[in-house]
């Protein structure tokens, strides 16, 4: 009897074992293996189009030339209409110091310019007809004031594409024209009329808008 009840045990331990031995097993759950909830980052990759480059070159010699300071011995006249008035500030930009402010409701105020600087130009003296509006030291933004062509009984004044005679001829204006300035060097003006931008010589300027400087 003992020796049956032994051999019933046996057995039974047996087919247990054979019954886990067909369980998958599965493998300790870790942080290492665990499934991460953080999206991976991706690298951008930098094309190798023309598409990751601008498509035209600027005139970089034309931009260093007008960003760089020089020296000015012009006269032009305001064009701004803001009621307001145009302010002079301290420094070549909108960020400075607003230190006057000259009439635009007052024809005739004329501005002596001394230096440029992108587009802004130097004055050191605005008077209108009837007064001085100002006088030290300011810049103006360039685009707000203008000049006149002379050439009176000609076929107009010459544009160049540079501050000199020897350069190319670009255009023409016509005579006792009014322009806007965009800059200058020197004696010559920087004007755009009508979609054309070049320079015009010292004496193809008119700096009033009351007088033809005939």
């Amino acid at each position: 009897m003992r020796g049956l009840l032994i051999l019933t045990v046996f057995l039974g331990s047996l087919a247990v074992g054979c019954q886990d031995s067909d369980l998958p097993q599965s493998s300790p759950i870790s942080e290492a293996s665990s499934p991460s909830t953080t999206t991976p980052v991706q690298t951008p990759q930098a094309s190798s189009t023309s598409e990751a480059k601008p498509s035209t070159q600027p005139n970089t010699q034309l931009a260093e030339s007008l960003n760089s300071e020089r020296t000015c011995e012009i006269s032009a006249y305001v064009i701004d209409t803001d009621p307001k008035g145009l302010n002079v500030r301290s420094g070549a930009g909108s960020n400075y110091k607003i230190i006057g402010n000259l009439p635009t409701t007052t024809a005739g105020v004329v501005v002596d310019l001394t230096a440029s600087q992108g587009n802004w130009v130097q004055l050191t003296r605005a008077e209108s007809p009837q007064e001085v509006e100002f006088q030290g030291t300011g810049w103006i933004y360039s685009q707000l004031l203008g000049t006149s062509t002379r050439g009176y009984g000609s076929r107009g004044v010459s544009v160049y594409k540079n501050a000199n005679t020897q350069s190319a001829t670009i255009g023409r204006i016509p005579e006792q024209t009014a322009v806007k300035l965009l800059s200058c060097d020197r004696t010559w003006a920087l004007v755009e009329y009508k979609g054309l931008k070049g320079w015009i010589a010292p004496d193809a300027q008119c700096p009033s808008p009351l007088t033809t400087c005939s």
